[in-house]
């Protein structure tokens, strides 16, 4: 059964004449009684009583109206929702993301895409940098937003430099100077992520070029909790500028900078996708979105 066919049996129905279900769909009229023929013989029955000029629906072709009126919407509800995928109306996108870009920075910019697209489901996945690429190069994410790191399947964007300051509780004494050396600060108790992570690396690293061997009273998985461990007074930390900006404007925690270091401590974070794979449109409009927020050109 073929939608002609049923295309075809609504209009003469309606128009009670095959000469003007023809001129309605712009047919001739042996191509509509072709059509409406074959479909009588799909069904066994005939839906028409042909009598002269007379136009007439059977029983069976009262029955049957309603369930092709239904077919027909059907498909044109099919038609619509995919031109709304085309257009980025409806659809899922599927994010990878670091936990801190998922805390700190994804937030407002999925408020914004979710304003523009509310029919759109997002599903995102946070976990640390090898193992949201490692999702992107097994196809479960459409795209992984981390540190940057090279892969020649992916593509990479770079959207900023993840700054990391040093913050102290508001009755440490650093926080009444606002500037210490980084020997100075080598020497408080500090508080370090857990060793896996990136930022670990990059903390320690930082030390060890000026010989400097930084006494690590806790390592934590999580940023909040190791915020609300500085604020406590349980030791000093670097971390990422984004996920402390709230608590250093409320007073809860104080930056301070350090003096003499080799080089900024910052760590470059970006967008990667596949190489290989077409972005469907909700995925591509939200690349563009976020790579817009940085000033960053979308890849074509």
């Amino acid at each position: 059964m073929e939608l002609a066919q049923l295309e075809a049996f609504l209009q003469v129905a309606h128009h009670r004449s095959f000469s003007r279900a023809a001129e309605a769909l712009f047919l001739t009229q042996p191509s509509v009684t072709a059509r409406i023929q074959s479909l009588e013989r799909e069904l066994g029955e005939r839906l028409f009583e042909r009598t002269g000029r007379s136009v007439t629906l059977t029983d069976a072709g009262t029955a049957f109206i309603p369930h092709a009126q239904r077919a027909l919407t059907a498909v044109q509800e099919g038609a619509d929702a995919i031109d709304a995928v085309r257009h980025g109306d409806v659809g899922s996108i599927r994010i990878g993301a670091s936990p801190t870009i998922a805390t700190y920075i994804l937030p407002a910019i999925l408020r914004q895409f979710r304003e523009q697209r509310p029919r759109v489901h997002v599903h995102l996945i946070t976990g640390p940098t090898e193992d949201v690429v490692e999702k992107l190069l097994a196809g479960l994410v459409h795209m992984a937003i981390c540190r940057l790191s090279p892969h020649p399947e992916v593509e990479s964007i770079h959207l900023y430099n993840d700054d990391l300051v040093l913050v102290v509780a508001r009755s440490h004494p650093f926080a009444k100077r606002g500037r210490v050396t980084l020997q100075e600060a080598g020497k408080e108790p500090f508080l370090f992520f857990e060793r896996t992570s990136s930022y670990h690396g990059l903390v320690y690293s930082m030390f060890l070029r000026q010989g400097i061997a930084p006494e690590s009273v806790m390592e934590l998985d999580s940023m909040e909790a190791m915020k609300h461990m500085v604020e406590a007074g349980l030791g000093v930390a670097i971390l990422p500028v984004v996920s402390v900006r709230d608590e250093v404007e409320r007073g809860e925690l104080v930056q301070v900078d350090i003096q003499n270091m080799e080089q900024p401590a910052q760590r470059e974070v970006g967008v990667h996708v596949l190489r290989s794979r077409t972005l469907a449109p909700p995925a591509r409009d939200f690349l563009k979105q976020l790579t817009s927020e940085y000033g960053v050109a979308t890849p074509a």
